[in-house]
C-alpha cells in the first residue's frame, strides 16, 4: 500500500510560505498602486493648484476621489456580506470576510480610471456594478469572471459618461481644471485627423515627453506611463506580476501599431510610441491583464490570451468607434479565457505532436486573420486596395 506524506515538506508552493501568500500578494499590489495613486494626486490636484486654479481644499480633491472609491467598495461588500453571510452577523466575522475579500482594490482602480471631474454618485455607482454585481453575485473574490473594476469603467462608459461630461463633478470643472488637463483625449482626437502626422496628433497636446510623463488628458492615474514603470518593477520584482505579461502585451501594441503608422505613410516610431503611452495601455499591461482569476493561468495560454488582446485593442481603437479600446478588448477576452486555458493546455499535453501543432495552427489561424484586418483597416489599405480588388472579383 502506497504511504502518502501529510506534512510539509520543499515541495509546496511558495504561497504557502508564511511571508507569501494572497494577503502578502494583494499588499504588495497595493503598494504597486500608491505611485499611481500620488501621480494622480499630482497631475489633479497639486499641478493645477500650483498654478492658482484652484484651492487647497479642491486641491485635495483627487486624493479623497481614489480613497472614496476604495472605501465605497468595501463598505458594499460588507453590507453584501452582512445579508448573505450568517458568519457576517457578528463584528468579528464581518471583519474576518471583508479582510479576505479585498474589496478595496476595484474601487481604487475604477478611480484611477475615471475623470476627476467624476461626480461622486458615478463613482459610487460604478462600484456597486464592479464589486457587487461583477464581483460578489459571482461567488466573491477568486471567482469573477470580468475584471470588476473593467466592469464598474464599462457601465460608466455605456451608460453615464454624457452624464459625466455634462456635471463637470462635485466642483465647477471651469475652476478645477486647466486646459492641459481637461478636454478630449489624444485617441477622441485621433479620430477626426485627415492625415496622420506628428503635428496633428501629438503637437496639440506637447511632444512625446509630455504623453511619457502622462501630462495629457485622460483618465486620473491612467496615463502615467513613466510612473508606472516603477509598479511594474517593483510588482515583477515581488512576483506580483510575470514580468513577461505586461511586456509582450505592450510590445506586441508597439508593433502593431508601428504597421498601422507605415499603412498610413509615416514610418515614424513616434506613433507607435504615441500609442502606448495612451489610452490606458500600461495601466491595463500592469494592473489588469496580470490579474490571475480573470486570464489564463498555463504560460500558453496566456501567450495566446496578450496576442489577441493587442490585436483587438488595435481593432477597437482604429478601426472601431471605440478610442480608449484596451477596457473594452480585456472584457471581450475575459470571456474566452477559461476556453483559451483548457484549449492550450490540451495542446501543451500533446507536447507538440499531431495533431497539438494543427490545433495550434488553427489558433494562431484565427489570431493571424484579426490582425491582418485590422492593421489593413487601420492603415487605410482595406477600403483604398482590397475593397476595390473584392468588387472587381466579383465580391470574392
Amino acid at each position: 500500500m502506497a504511504r502518502f506524506a501529510g506534512g510539509k515538506g520543499p515541495f509546496l508552493r511558495l504561497a504557502d510560505q508564511k511571508d507569501h501568500g494572497t494577503g502578502i500578494m494583494m499588499r504588495d499590489f497595493l503598494i504597486g498602486l500608491l505611485p499611481v495613486i500620488l501621480f494622480a494626486w499630482y497631475k489633479n490636484g497639486i499641478a493645477v493648484y500650483a498654478q492658482g486654479n484652484i484651492s487647497f481644499i479642491e486641491m485635495l480633491w483627487p486624493l479623497f476621489f481614489v480613497i472614496i472609491g476604495g472605501l465605497s467598495s468595501v463598505f458594499m461588500e460588507a453590507i453584501f456580506f452582512y445579508f448573505t453571510d450568517k458568519e457576517a452577523k457578528t463584528l468579528k466575522g464581518l471583519m474576518k470576510r471583508i479582510k479576505t475579500s479585498y474589496g478595496l482594490i476595484p474601487g481604487i482602480i475604477l478611480a484611477l480610471m475615471l475623470p476627476v471631474y467624476t461626480p461622486i454618485w458615478v463613482l459610487m455607482f460604478g462600484c456597486f456594478v464592479a464589486n457587487i454585481i461583477g464581483k460578489m453575485l459571482f461567488g466573491g473574490f477568486g471567482y469573477n469572471i470580468f475584471n470588476p473594476a473593467l466592469l464598474g469603467y464599462a457601465a460608466i462608459k455605456f451608460g453615464l459618461m454624457g452624464v459625466v461630461n455634462a456635471a463637470g463633478g462635485y466642483f465647477n470643472v471651469n475652476e478645477l481644471l486647466i486646459d492641459s488637463y481637461a478636454g478630449a483625449t489624444p485617441l477622441t482626437t485621433l479620430q477626426f485627423v485627415d492625415t496622420l502626422s506628428y503635428a496633428n496628433v501629438v503637437a496639440p497636446y506637447g511632444n512625446l515627453w509630455d504623453f511619457f510623463f502622462g501630462m495629457t488628458p485622460g483618465g486620473m492615474g491612467e496615463t502615467g506611463f513613466a510612473i508606472m514603470l516603477l509598479s511594474y518593477v517593483w510588482l515583477s520584482a515581488r512576483k506580483v506580476v510575470r514580468w513577461q505579461t505586461p511586456l509582450l502585451y505592450v510590445g506586441a501594441v508597439f508593433g502593431l501599431s508601428w504597421l498601422v503608422g507605415i499603412l498610413n505613410g509615416d514610418s515614424g516610431i513616434w506613433f507607435p510610441l504615441y500609442s502606448i503611452f495612451t489610452g490606458g495601455v500600461m495601466f491595463g499591461a500592469i494592473f489588469m491583464i496580470t490579474e490571475p482569476v480573470t486570464t489564463p493561468k498555463n504560460p500558453l495560454g496566456k501567450t495566446v490570451f496578450i496576442l489577441f488582446l493587442a490585436v483587438l485593442t488595435i481593432l477597437f481603437r482604429f478601426v472601431g468607434s471605440l478610442p480608449e479600446g484596451v477596457g473594452t478588448s480585456i472584457i471581450v477576452m475575459n470571456i474566452f479565457a477559461l476556453p483559451i486555458d483548457k484549449y492550450t493546455a490540451i495542446i501543451r499535453a500533446h507536447r507538440w505532436k499531431k495533431p497539438a501543432y494543427m490545433q495550434m495552427g488553427v489558433l494562431f489561424g484565427i489570431l493571424l486573420i484579426i490582425a491582418v484586418y485590422a492593421v489593413l483597416k487601420a492603415g487605410n489599405v482595406y477600403s483604398a486596395l482590397i475593397l476595390p480588388l473584392m468588387q472587381i472579383g466579383g465580391g470574392f
